[in-house]
């Protein structure tokens, strides 16, 4: 065997395989010259099986080829003359539910079935019999080879849930008494750190439930390190969200032998199964070593459509680390009913917070403003926020939508158009400066994003003398506008710039905190969309939808206590003012509990307590020194201690240092300020830990209020659905790589 060397293409091999009464001989398919290379081809899919990677750009150290290729000469057929002596009673057992075939169909007397598995008319072996597949080639966690019995189906229950977490693809075969005798996998370091070093040799006849002991990683294998040019290839398709069949393109292929002539581009299959997969598993690994020692985490639910009926939902998790720094980390993207059903929701949220352990340390959950993700959050145990950057979209398309704007909108676009088509009327616009023509020809492609309305209109309201006067100009069958549409436009426009300059303010940073929300609703509530007395009927009528739409969004009492306590623990919003003296009592108070809470908790948590010397001294007692004054006033004027407060004082003591110390700058980041300042109030930057980390938006703001989010959205769809998880994954996370 060892003379004998994988094919890198099937056209360049000279031997053959075959069985024959139970053994496996080569055959030379072609006149072989001395001294030439034997060559065996295998085929891609079972090489990948025996994770054998082929292409000449694809190394092996001495003796990695020989043990691999020993696993395909143990993997046999059964001959076809004791067929009928080991047909197994079990149709889920038979060859056709393999995760590879056994052998390419070199021969034309190997039937295939539709799906290129080798057909189900040929069983295995004896001692191999029933070699079944528990996951598919294209399984994004695990595969594993195992045999037909309950003791073996128990090894690999609780196998697989390592191999779950660190990808572990593993195989065996042979008989029952050499189970250990070959095993692959990949990732052996994340495999050992998982299992540890408490397993133990144990012969799996005589315990069957037993884990397969971590002895196994000295018969290991590490996959062949992936070349310069491949990872260059994967990244790239990471990094830009790319379908992974862009490498099958015309212009990518020539751009890639223009830079290297040499090179061979790797199969989909190959790429999307096996590197990609790899790097999923790498990063993951990474993830869940982060997640799980988290303590204070939310969550934003972003949903968005794939395509056709297909929707995913993408969750996200968010914290603040120990040095005050906001992080978040993408965890999985699953696929949803069309309809956002209560029950599929649940499956989904439930399924994701099993998989990260997620469910205890997360409380918080922002996304969707409806009562089937409400429900599903609370099923889980979250608390359901709406996401402030959908809320303002609302209120930006109630204006838009209203009748009588909509007949101005189309009266200026009408107008704007007339301009844009003459050349002359493109030259005196010119002498307005250029930014005009960029906003008009802006407001004639997409002058009905929410986002950017209020720009567009602003440009043309501030040009508005030269736009009167062009009319003067024109003839009346030219002329569009109406008596009353300027100062509608001008209303619309008013209404407008709070609600803008709003959404602005939440795209300063990439997941605005929590703390901004409560401030930014209550002024525009009762001061920027509040109806004064010289209104016109227009501005009356949008802003008390808006004052109701604002108002409903925000009803929910326990939503309002969240955005009330992450405001008390925002150094620029601590005095409160902006809340009734009844809301400020009943923030403050619900402060302390959670402050105190949290300390309690912290303080069951185990410590290591450094022990004292063995030869120590006993501590020596203090003599207590009666006098006079402790003798008449002792009872009453009893000196207190600050060590022996309790919690709940301590944490009253620093929320009302807090609130009485000076108030910070708008602009500042309330992060910033507790880094330097989170050992002047212990108890109480635990809290901000947990309640700042929330944030006010399900995605990144600038995917909400600029053209970003389409883009982003438009490479997901573009993406095959058996890859969406990994590569949306893998692109969120892509600073981990």
């Amino acid at each position: 065997m060892r003379y004998v060397a994988c094919a890198s293409t099937e056209e360049e091999h000279n031997l053959t395989v075959f069985q024959y009464r139970r053994k496996i001989y080569y055959r030379a398919s072609q006149v072989i010259p001395t001294g030439t290379e034997l060559l065996v081809w295998i085929g891609e899919e079972y090489a990948r099986t025996l994770g054998l990677k082929l292409g000449e750009h694809f190394k092996y150290e001495f003796g990695e080829k020989e043990l691999l290729m020993k696993l395909f000469q143990d993997l046999q057929l059964k001959p076809v003359d004791s067929m009928s002596n080991h047909v197994s009673s079990q149709s889920q057992y038979l060859c056709n539910d393999m995760v590879a075939p056994m052998m390419q169909a070199h021969k034309t007397s190997y039937p295939l079935n539709n799906i290129g598995h080798t057909s189900s008319v040929f069983p295995l072996l004896e001692g191999t019999q029933n070699l079944v597949s528990l996951g598919r080639a294209q399984s994004r966690y695990w595969t594993f080879f195992g045999f037909q019995g309950d003791a073996y189906g128990r090894i690999i229950d609780k196998t697989k849930i390592i191999c779950k977490l660190c990808g572990v693809r593993l195989s065996y075969s042979g008989n029952t008494t050499n189970l250990r005798q070959h095993l692959v996998y990949k990732h052996r370091r994340q495999y050992n750190d998982l299992v540890g070093t408490q397993g133990a040799v144990v012969d799996p006849q005589k315990h069957p439930e037993s884990v397969l002991p971590c002895e196994l990683a000295s018969r290991a294998i590490v996959t062949p390190t992936v070349g310069r040019t491949t990872r260059a290839v994967a990244d790239f398709i990471v990094r830009d969200l790319m379908p992974v069949e862009i490498i099958e393109g015309e212009g990518f292929i020539q751009m890639l032998a223009i830079l290297d002539p040499n090179y061979k581009l790797p199969a989909i299959s190959f790429l999307a199964h096996t590197i990609l997969q790899e790097m999923y598993i790498q990063v993951k690994v990474k993830v869940v070593d982060l997640v799980k020692n988290l303590q204070d985490c939310s969550i934003s639910l972003d949903l968005w459509k794939h395509s056709g009926t297909l929707s995913y939902l993408t969750l996200t998790i968010h914290f603040v680390d120990e040095v005050f720094e906001s992080r978040n980390v993408m965890l999985s993207s699953r696929a949803v009913a069309e309809d956002l059903s209560e029950g599929s929701l649940i499956s989904v949220l439930l399924d994701v917070a099993e998989e990260w352990g997620i469910r205890d340390n997360t409380f918080y959950a922002v996304g969707l403003n409806s009562s089937s993700v409400k429900v599903a959050a609370l099923t889980v145990g979250w608390k359901s926020l709406p996401c402030v950057g959908q809320v303002l979209r609302s209120c930006i398309e109630t204006v838009l939508q209203h009748h009588t704007i909509q007949s101005t909108l189309d009266r200026f676009r009408k107008l704007v158009a007339f301009v844009c088509s003459s050349p002359i009327k493109i030259e005196e616009m010119a002498t307005h400066g250029p930014v005009l023509k960029v906003h008009l020809k802006m407001f004639l492609r997409d002058g009905t994003k929410w986002y950017s309305i209020y720009t567009l209109l602003q440009s043309i309201v501030d040009h508005s003398k030269y736009f009167k006067s062009l009319t003067e100009t024109m003839s009346e069958s030219e002329v569009v506008l109406q008596q009353d549409d300027w100062s509608i436009l001008q209303d619309a426009v008013e209404i407008l710039k709070p609600l803008a300059i709003a959404t602005s303010t939440f795209t300063k940073d990439q997941f605005a905190g929590l703390s901004l929300v409560k401030p930014v609703i209550t002024s525009l509530l009762y001061k920027h969309l509040a109806p004064n007395e010289w209104d016109s009927d227009f501005s009356k009528t949008i802003k008390k939808t808006i004052h109701e739409d604002l108002s409903f969004k925000y009803a929910d009492h326990e939503v309002n206590r969240v955005l009330n306590l992450a405001c008390a623990l925002d150094p620029r919003f601590r005095g409160l003012d902006f809340l009734s003296q009844p809301d400020r009592v009943e923030t403050l108070h619900l402060l302390k509990l959670e402050a105190s809470n949290l300390a309690k908790l912290q303080t069951t948590e185990p410590t290591c307590v450094t022990p004292e010397p063995l030869n120590s001294k006993p501590p020596i007692k203090k003599v207590k020194q009666d006098s006079g004054i402790e003798f008449l006033l002792g009872d009453l004027c009893s000196v207190r201690n600050s060590s022996v407060s309790t919690v709940n004082q301590q944490a009253e003591q620093e929320i009302s240092s807090f609130q009485t110390s000076e108030a910070s700058s708008l602009c500042q980041d309330p992060l910033q300020w507790w880094k330097m300042h989170h050992t002047q109030y212990p108890l109480l930057a635990r809290a901000a830990r947990k309640l700042l980390a929330i944030p006010a938006t399900s995605v990144p703001t600038n995917w909400l209020f600029t053209d970003a989010g389409l883009a982003v959205y438009r490479k997901r769809s573009a993406l095959t659905a058996e890859n969406v998880d990994m590569l949306v994954f893998l692109n969120g996370n892509r600073l981990m790589l």
